[in-house]
């Protein structure tokens, strides 16, 4: 059995999110709901690695910490950065297009909550069912909340801009 493979792919998805949802958080500073909501959702993307934890220990893997703190300096000077990028036509751009690298990550963490599900029940195993399909409607949700902020910047980044 290979349990272990898809409990390990799913805390590196979701640790890969965590990472990439605080550094567009920080470089878009100017922008407060994706700093503030990044953050928040980086710290969720860490709860699910640390509800992973005991099954990567039953099924024989690492299990990885959850927390993924930039450190102090290199956040502020991402977000000074954003801060002086602000809102021109430069930074509307590089949003749209982190934001779209961001779907990408989000729906490959989505994928990887899916297949967990899926050898969860093959392997009949409750508890890890339970935290999969949990963590599963937390990425359907992450997922739906990019969808909406890559409609409501593409029109202004690209019509209106």
């Amino acid at each position: 059995m290979r349990v272990g493979r898809a409990v390990s792919d799913a805390q590196e998805a979701e640790l890969d999110l965590a990472r990439q949802l605080r550094r567009v958080g920080e470089r878009h500073a100017a922008e407060p709901d994706l700093y503030h909501l990044g953050h928040t959702l980086a710290r969720r993307c860490g709860e699910h690695v640390e509800r992973l934890a005991p099954f990567a220990r039953r099924y024989g893997v690492r299990a990885r910490e959850g927390r993924t703190e930039s450190p102090h300096l290199l956040e502020a000077l991402r977000r000074r950065s954003g801060e002086l990028v602000g809102h021109s036509e430069l930074a509307g751009l590089l949003l749209l297009r982190d934001l779209r690298d961001l779907s990408l990550t989000a729906h490959e963490a989505e994928i990887a909550w899916v297949i967990l599900a899926q050898v969860a029940q093959a392997v009949r195993d409750p508890e890890l069912l339970q935290v999969a399909t949990e963590c599963q409607e937390d990425a359907r949700t992450r997922g739906k909340w990019l969808r909406t902020r890559i409609k409501q910047a593409a029109p202004q980044v690209l019509v209106a801009g």
